[in-house]
């Protein structure tokens, strides 16, 4: 779909503010170029489906799904008083179109106040923050103990049994913690 999108257009099939007003619509701030109904233009009575090309159905799809993504990370933002939203993620990885639209959506519904930042090498972000929410609650329900042991494990083991070391650890605290549950 992001291929497909390369070439498309959506004015073809969404219905954009331009078409309804036949300008721009000043009174609330409205360019004619703004999407009015996602697919608007499809759903037309008496319309043939065939004169739509897949391209650009599929840019009016990505800026749907970016749209709607950008409303909600600015809601979320707005519910919890943050300034800067970072995105990243493979639909948005290299890919410019969809970060246009995200930080043209978190612009329009924040009036400028929020910002719709991406982030460049985030290839391992979810095993980050999976490593430090674990390191935290080991921390948090633990004695120093169980880290002391870890560390004279670490510097005791050699290279190539490293991550056999943090593996058995890793299967010692599951073990320990389904003990105690």
């Amino acid at each position: 779909m992001l291929e497909a999108s390369q070439d498309g257009d959506n004015r073809n099939v969404d219905m954009l503010v331009g078409d309804i007003y036949g300008t721009d619509y000043s009174k609330i701030g409205l360019k004619s170029s703004t999407i009015a109904s996602s697919m608007g233009k499809v759903f037309k009575k008496n319309v043939d489906k065939r004169q739509f090309r897949p391209q650009d159905v599929s840019r009016s799809l990505l800026y749907m799904v970016s749209n709607n993504i950008g409303q909600i990370a600015y809601l979320n933002a707005k519910a919890h008083g943050l300034k800067r939203i970072y995105f990243g993620g493979c639909f948005i990885r290299g890919h410019p179109i969809t970060m246009n639209t995200l930080s043209y959506a978190i612009n329009f519904w924040s009036k400028g106040a929020i910002k719709a930042l991406f982030l460049r090498h985030e290839g391992y972000l979810g095993a980050v923050g999976a490593f430090m929410k674990h390191r935290s609650s080991r921390r948090n329900s633990r004695s120093f103990t169980l880290s002391e042991q870890l560390a004279q494990k670490l510097s005791a083991t050699e290279g190539a049994d490293l991550e056999v070391t943090l593996a058995q650890d890793t299967l010692d605290v599951v073990a320990d913690e389904d003990d105690s549950s």
